[in-house]
């Protein structure tokens, strides 16, 4: 039995999955094939909404920021 957050760390991670044909890069494992440690580390980019920001992210968006 999956977990709501078994559930949103899959949907994300095959959503990105989907992204790297078009980035020109190889494919990535399924899902179901991925080690747990590694589903562990999708499932805890579900836990908390976050932003570039918070993260500290360099960009556009960070500018002019004193850091």
């Amino acid at each position: 039995m999956r977990s709501n957050r078994d559930d949103a760390a899959k949907a994300l991670y095959e959503e990105r999955r989907k992204l790297l044909a078009g980035l020109m890069m190889s494919e990535a494992e399924p899902w179901d094939d991925l080690p747990e440690d590694v589903k562990e580390r999708w499932r805890g980019k579900c836990d908390s909404p976050r932003t570039f920001q918070d993260r500290g992210d360099s960009g556009p968006w960070s500018q002019g920021r004193q850091g």
